[in-house]
C-alpha cells in the first residue's frame, strides 16, 4: 500500500467522529478503484486486439447502411412467415 493511502487511511480514523469515511471506508474505496483500473486495462487490451484482428483480416468500418442489407428472404414471403420459421427452430434447437 503507497504512503499516500496509508495516510489517508490512518487520517481517516481521526475524522470517522466527525462524519468523514473510516479507514476502512478508504480502504474499500482504494481496492474498488483497482479494479475498475484492471478492468479498464483488459477492456482496453480486448479492443487493441479487435482493431488488430480487423487489420489483419482488412475489416473495414461499414460506411454505407446498405452494405448491411441482404437478400437473405424471398420478397414474396411475409414477416409472419418468417418469424414462424424463426420460432420454428428456435423450438427445434431447445428440443434437441
Amino acid at each position: 500500500m503507497s504512503a499516500l493511502l496509508e495516510e489517508a487511511v490512518e487520517s481517516g480514523h481521526s475524522r470517522q467522529s466527525q462524519g468523514q469515511p473510516s479507514g476502512k471506508e478508504y480502504l474499500e474505496l482504494f481496492e474498488r478503484t483497482e479494479r475498475e483500473r484492471e478492468r479498464e486495462q483488459a477492456r482496453r487490451q480486448a479492443h487493441a486486439q479487435a482493431r488488430e484482428l480487423a487489420r489483419q483480416q482488412g475489416v473495414k468500418p461499414i460506411c454505407n447502411i446498405e452494405d448491411l442489407r441482404s437478400k437473405f428472404w424471398p420478397e414474396e414471403e411475409s414477416v409472419d412467415e418468417f418469424l414462424a420459421l424463426v420460432r420454428a427452430i428456435r423450438q427445434q434447437d431447445i428440443s434437441e
